[in-house]
Protein backbone atom coordinates (compact mmCIF):
# COMPACT_ATOMS: atom_id res chain seq x y z
CA UNK A 1 0.00 0.00 0.00
CA UNK A 2 1.36 3.39 -0.96
CA UNK A 3 2.26 5.89 1.74
CA UNK A 4 0.27 9.11 1.57
CA UNK A 5 2.35 12.28 1.38
CA UNK A 6 2.08 15.82 0.08
CA UNK A 7 2.75 16.43 -3.60
CA UNK A 8 5.70 18.69 -2.72
CA UNK A 9 7.34 15.88 -0.75
CA UNK A 10 6.93 13.43 -3.63
CA UNK A 11 8.41 15.85 -6.15
CA UNK A 12 11.36 16.51 -3.84
CA UNK A 13 11.96 12.76 -3.58
CA UNK A 14 11.83 12.42 -7.36
CA UNK A 15 14.39 15.23 -7.68
CA UNK A 16 16.63 13.54 -5.09
CA UNK A 17 16.45 10.22 -6.96
CA UNK A 18 17.25 11.91 -10.27
CA UNK A 19 20.36 13.49 -8.74
CA UNK A 20 21.39 10.11 -7.31
CA UNK A 21 20.82 8.49 -10.68
CA UNK A 22 18.37 5.92 -9.29
CA UNK A 23 15.56 4.64 -11.46
CA UNK A 24 12.00 5.58 -10.56
CA UNK A 25 8.55 6.03 -12.08
CA UNK A 26 6.52 9.16 -11.43
CA UNK A 27 2.82 9.24 -12.29
CA UNK A 28 0.79 12.44 -12.47
CA UNK A 29 -2.97 11.92 -12.50
CA UNK A 30 -4.65 15.32 -12.81
CA UNK A 31 -3.34 17.01 -9.65
CA UNK A 32 -2.11 13.96 -7.75
CA UNK A 33 1.28 12.23 -7.90
CA UNK A 34 2.52 8.68 -7.32
CA UNK A 35 6.18 7.75 -7.02
CA UNK A 36 7.49 4.20 -7.39
CA UNK A 37 11.12 3.49 -6.52
CA UNK A 38 13.31 0.96 -4.75
CA UNK A 39 14.71 3.65 -2.45
CA UNK A 40 11.44 5.15 -1.18
CA UNK A 41 8.99 2.40 -2.09
CA UNK A 42 5.56 3.54 -3.27
CA UNK A 43 4.11 6.85 -2.13
CA UNK A 44 1.14 8.90 -3.33
CA UNK A 45 0.09 12.49 -2.81
CA UNK A 46 -2.76 13.22 -0.43
CA UNK A 47 -5.15 14.31 -3.21
CA UNK A 48 -7.27 11.18 -2.79
CA UNK A 49 -7.08 11.06 0.98
CA UNK A 50 -10.20 13.19 1.34
CA UNK A 51 -12.41 10.74 -0.54
CA UNK A 52 -14.51 8.60 1.77
CA UNK A 53 -15.24 4.97 0.80
CA UNK A 54 -18.91 5.76 0.15
CA UNK A 55 -17.83 8.48 -2.28
CA UNK A 56 -15.41 6.21 -4.13
CA UNK A 57 -18.32 3.91 -4.95
CA UNK A 58 -20.43 6.86 -6.03
CA UNK A 59 -17.69 8.20 -8.32
CA UNK A 60 -17.43 4.81 -10.00
CA UNK A 61 -21.20 4.56 -10.49
CA UNK A 62 -21.33 7.99 -12.14
CA UNK A 63 -18.64 6.95 -14.64
CA UNK A 64 -20.31 3.58 -15.23
CA UNK A 65 -23.66 5.24 -15.91
CA UNK A 66 -22.12 7.56 -18.48
CA UNK A 67 -20.29 4.72 -20.26
CA UNK A 68 -23.19 2.26 -20.16
CA UNK A 69 -25.65 4.83 -21.53
CA UNK A 70 -23.15 6.26 -24.04
CA UNK A 71 -23.77 9.78 -22.77
CA UNK A 72 -20.59 10.86 -24.52
CA UNK A 73 -22.41 10.56 -27.88
CA UNK A 74 -24.29 13.76 -27.01
CA UNK A 75 -21.02 15.70 -26.64
CA UNK A 76 -19.28 14.96 -29.92
CA UNK A 77 -20.65 17.87 -31.95
CA UNK A 78 -18.62 20.64 -30.30
CA UNK A 79 -15.27 19.97 -28.66
CA UNK A 80 -13.92 22.20 -25.90
CA UNK A 81 -10.45 22.52 -24.44
CA UNK A 82 -9.13 24.09 -21.22
CA UNK A 83 -8.12 27.23 -23.13
CA UNK A 84 -11.80 27.76 -24.01
CA UNK A 85 -12.79 28.05 -20.36
CA UNK A 86 -12.29 31.15 -18.23
CA UNK A 87 -12.65 30.02 -14.61
CA UNK A 88 -11.57 33.36 -13.14
CA UNK A 89 -11.65 36.95 -14.36
CA UNK A 90 -10.56 39.96 -12.35
CA UNK A 91 -11.20 43.52 -13.49
CA UNK A 92 -8.10 45.69 -13.25
CA UNK A 93 -8.09 48.81 -11.10
CA UNK A 94 -5.15 50.93 -9.92
CA UNK A 95 -3.37 49.77 -6.74
CA UNK A 96 -4.99 51.01 -3.50
CA UNK A 97 -8.44 51.12 -5.15
CA UNK A 98 -11.01 50.12 -2.53
CA UNK A 99 -14.68 49.16 -2.70
CA UNK A 100 -16.41 49.42 0.64
CA UNK A 101 -19.53 47.44 -0.23
CA UNK A 102 -19.22 44.33 -2.36
CA UNK A 103 -21.86 41.66 -2.94
CA UNK A 104 -21.21 38.03 -3.86
CA UNK A 105 -23.81 36.31 -6.05
CA UNK A 106 -23.14 32.59 -6.01
CA UNK A 107 -24.57 29.68 -8.01
CA UNK A 108 -25.35 26.77 -5.70
CA UNK A 109 -23.95 23.38 -6.80
CA UNK A 110 -23.11 24.88 -10.19
CA UNK A 111 -21.27 21.94 -11.74
CA UNK A 112 -23.56 19.27 -10.35
CA UNK A 113 -26.67 21.15 -11.45
CA UNK A 114 -25.17 21.74 -14.89
CA UNK A 115 -24.46 18.01 -15.20
CA UNK A 116 -28.15 17.41 -14.56
CA UNK A 117 -29.21 20.11 -17.02
CA UNK A 118 -27.02 18.65 -19.77
CA UNK A 119 -28.33 15.15 -19.06
CA UNK A 120 -24.91 13.85 -18.05
CA UNK A 121 -26.31 12.05 -15.01
CA UNK A 122 -29.63 10.39 -14.19
CA UNK A 123 -32.19 12.05 -11.87
CA UNK A 124 -31.39 9.34 -9.32
CA UNK A 125 -27.65 10.05 -9.37
CA UNK A 126 -28.32 13.78 -9.22
CA UNK A 127 -30.49 13.39 -6.13
CA UNK A 128 -28.03 11.05 -4.43
CA UNK A 129 -25.16 13.44 -5.06
CA UNK A 130 -27.00 16.62 -4.09
CA UNK A 131 -26.23 18.26 -0.77
CA UNK A 132 -29.87 17.84 0.29
CA UNK A 133 -29.32 14.07 0.29
CA UNK A 134 -26.28 14.72 2.44
CA UNK A 135 -24.04 11.71 1.81
CA UNK A 136 -21.77 12.99 -0.95
CA UNK A 137 -19.54 16.00 -0.31
CA UNK A 138 -18.91 18.85 -2.73
CA UNK A 139 -15.45 17.40 -3.29
CA UNK A 140 -16.94 14.00 -4.09
CA UNK A 141 -19.35 15.51 -6.61
CA UNK A 142 -16.57 17.38 -8.37
CA UNK A 143 -14.29 14.35 -8.48
CA UNK A 144 -17.08 12.24 -9.98
CA UNK A 145 -17.35 14.75 -12.84
CA UNK A 146 -13.71 15.82 -13.07
CA UNK A 147 -12.61 12.20 -13.39
CA UNK A 148 -14.31 12.19 -16.79
CA UNK A 149 -11.30 14.18 -17.99
CA UNK A 150 -8.73 12.11 -16.14
CA UNK A 151 -5.25 12.52 -17.59
CA UNK A 152 -2.38 10.33 -16.47
CA UNK A 153 1.22 11.18 -17.37
CA UNK A 154 3.90 8.61 -16.63
CA UNK A 155 7.57 9.61 -16.30
CA UNK A 156 10.39 7.11 -15.95
CA UNK A 157 13.95 7.93 -14.92
CA UNK A 158 16.26 5.62 -16.80
CA UNK A 159 19.99 5.96 -17.23
CA UNK A 160 20.24 9.66 -16.29
CA UNK A 161 17.26 10.63 -18.45
CA UNK A 162 13.72 11.49 -17.39
CA UNK A 163 11.45 10.08 -20.08
CA UNK A 164 7.74 10.71 -20.45
CA UNK A 165 6.89 7.19 -21.46
CA UNK A 166 3.12 7.35 -21.65
CA UNK A 167 0.12 9.68 -21.58
CA UNK A 168 -3.31 8.24 -20.84
CA UNK A 169 -6.39 10.38 -21.46
CA UNK A 170 -10.11 9.81 -20.97
CA UNK A 171 -10.69 10.63 -24.62
CA UNK A 172 -14.18 9.15 -24.64
CA UNK A 173 -15.55 11.27 -21.79
CA UNK A 174 -13.28 14.28 -21.31
CA UNK A 175 -15.40 16.59 -23.47
CA UNK A 176 -18.33 16.02 -21.12
CA UNK A 177 -16.34 17.64 -18.30
CA UNK A 178 -15.13 20.48 -20.49
CA UNK A 179 -18.70 21.08 -21.71
CA UNK A 180 -19.91 21.38 -18.12
CA UNK A 181 -17.10 23.81 -17.29
CA UNK A 182 -17.72 25.82 -20.45
CA UNK A 183 -21.41 26.16 -19.68
CA UNK A 184 -20.70 27.52 -16.18
CA UNK A 185 -17.98 29.81 -17.55
CA UNK A 186 -20.31 31.22 -20.21
CA UNK A 187 -23.05 31.89 -17.67
CA UNK A 188 -20.57 33.70 -15.41
CA UNK A 189 -19.38 35.77 -18.36
CA UNK A 190 -22.98 36.74 -19.07
CA UNK A 191 -23.27 37.84 -15.44
CA UNK A 192 -20.08 39.87 -15.88
CA UNK A 193 -21.64 41.69 -18.84
CA UNK A 194 -24.77 42.44 -16.83
CA UNK A 195 -22.67 43.81 -13.97
CA UNK A 196 -20.92 46.21 -16.35
CA UNK A 197 -19.07 48.98 -14.52
CA UNK A 198 -19.98 47.39 -11.17
CA UNK A 199 -18.06 44.20 -11.97
CA UNK A 200 -15.08 43.37 -9.76
CA UNK A 201 -14.38 39.68 -10.39
CA UNK A 202 -15.85 36.25 -10.82
CA UNK A 203 -14.36 33.01 -9.58
CA UNK A 204 -15.69 29.70 -11.00
CA UNK A 205 -19.34 29.96 -9.92
CA UNK A 206 -19.55 33.18 -7.92
CA UNK A 207 -19.38 36.82 -8.99
CA UNK A 208 -18.40 39.84 -6.88
CA UNK A 209 -19.84 43.20 -7.84
CA UNK A 210 -19.96 46.65 -6.32
CA UNK A 211 -23.35 47.02 -4.64
CA UNK A 212 -26.09 47.89 -7.12
CA UNK A 213 -29.57 46.60 -6.32
CA UNK A 214 -30.74 46.59 -9.94
CA UNK A 215 -27.69 44.65 -11.14
CA UNK A 216 -28.03 42.16 -8.29
CA UNK A 217 -31.64 41.47 -9.28
CA UNK A 218 -30.77 41.15 -12.98
CA UNK A 219 -27.92 38.71 -12.37
CA UNK A 220 -29.98 36.68 -9.92
CA UNK A 221 -32.87 36.52 -12.40
CA UNK A 222 -30.52 35.41 -15.18
CA UNK A 223 -29.00 32.62 -13.05
CA UNK A 224 -32.45 31.38 -12.07
CA UNK A 225 -33.63 31.47 -15.69
CA UNK A 226 -31.06 28.75 -16.37
CA UNK A 227 -32.36 26.66 -13.48
CA UNK A 228 -29.76 27.47 -10.84
CA UNK A 229 -30.34 28.09 -7.15
CA UNK A 230 -28.71 31.37 -6.14
CA UNK A 231 -27.21 32.72 -2.92
CA UNK A 232 -26.60 36.45 -2.43
CA UNK A 233 -24.13 37.46 0.28
CA UNK A 234 -23.68 41.08 1.26
CA UNK A 235 -21.19 42.94 3.43
CA UNK A 236 -17.86 42.38 1.71
CA UNK A 237 -15.19 44.89 0.84
CA UNK A 238 -12.41 44.68 -1.75
CA UNK A 239 -9.07 46.43 -2.16
CA UNK A 240 -6.40 46.25 -4.84
CA UNK A 241 -2.64 45.84 -4.64
CA UNK A 242 -0.16 45.82 -7.50
CA UNK A 243 -0.97 42.28 -8.61
CA UNK A 244 -4.10 41.11 -6.80
CA UNK A 245 -7.46 42.00 -5.34
CA UNK A 246 -8.31 41.01 -1.77
CA UNK A 247 -11.93 40.39 -0.84
CA UNK A 248 -12.68 40.64 2.88
CA UNK A 249 -15.75 39.14 4.52
CA UNK A 250 -16.98 41.77 7.01
CA UNK A 251 -19.50 39.28 8.41
CA UNK A 252 -16.63 37.36 10.01
CA UNK A 253 -13.96 39.97 10.72
CA UNK A 254 -12.22 38.02 13.48
CA UNK A 255 -11.66 34.74 11.65
CA UNK A 256 -8.33 33.79 10.08
CA UNK A 257 -9.97 32.94 6.75
CA UNK A 258 -12.06 36.04 6.22
CA UNK A 259 -9.95 37.15 3.24
CA UNK A 260 -9.70 35.70 -0.24
CA UNK A 261 -6.98 36.75 -2.66
CA UNK A 262 -7.37 36.77 -6.44
CA UNK A 263 -4.37 37.47 -8.63
CA UNK A 264 -4.66 39.79 -11.62
CA UNK A 265 -3.53 38.32 -14.93
CA UNK A 266 -0.58 40.19 -16.45
CA UNK A 267 -1.89 39.70 -19.96
CA UNK A 268 -5.39 39.39 -21.29
CA UNK A 269 -5.91 36.15 -23.11
CA UNK A 270 -8.05 35.44 -26.13
CA UNK A 271 -11.24 33.55 -25.25
CA UNK A 272 -14.07 32.01 -27.21
CA UNK A 273 -17.11 33.09 -25.23
CA UNK A 274 -20.70 32.63 -26.24
CA UNK A 275 -22.75 35.79 -26.65
CA UNK A 276 -26.06 35.95 -24.78
CA UNK A 277 -27.93 34.88 -27.91
CA UNK A 278 -25.54 32.02 -28.57
CA UNK A 279 -25.86 30.85 -24.99
CA UNK A 280 -29.65 30.83 -25.23
CA UNK A 281 -29.44 28.91 -28.52
CA UNK A 282 -27.15 26.41 -26.84
CA UNK A 283 -29.68 26.03 -24.06
CA UNK A 284 -32.41 25.57 -26.67
CA UNK A 285 -30.35 22.84 -28.30
CA UNK A 286 -30.76 20.76 -25.18
CA UNK A 287 -34.45 21.59 -24.71
CA UNK A 288 -35.44 18.41 -26.55
CA UNK A 289 -34.01 16.56 -23.55
CA UNK A 290 -35.98 18.75 -21.18
CA UNK A 291 -32.99 20.86 -20.18
CA UNK A 292 -34.36 24.26 -21.19
CA UNK A 293 -36.59 24.44 -18.15
CA UNK A 294 -33.71 23.57 -15.85
CA UNK A 295 -30.85 25.57 -17.29
CA UNK A 296 -28.68 27.93 -15.59
CA UNK A 297 -19.48 21.93 -11.02
CA UNK A 298 -16.18 20.57 -6.48
CA UNK A 299 -13.11 20.23 -6.65
CA UNK A 300 -10.38 18.86 -8.34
Amino acid sequence: MAKVEKSKSILEKALYLSKKGDEFTLRKINNSFTLESKWFGNCSSSANKKIAPIELGFIKRVKNYIIKNMVYDNFMETLYYPIDIMYVEVKKYPPETEFKRIVEIDIDEAYWKTAQNLKVISPELYEEGSKEFGKISKFGRLVSLGSLAKKEMIYSYQGSRLIRSEVKRSTLTENIWYSICKRVSDVMFEARNIAGENFVLYWVDGIYIEYNEKKIQEITKMFKSYGYDVKVKDNYKAFYTENKVVVEDLNNPDTEKNQRQFFIAKQARKNTYFTDDQLKKTALKYSKYGAMDDLDEDEL
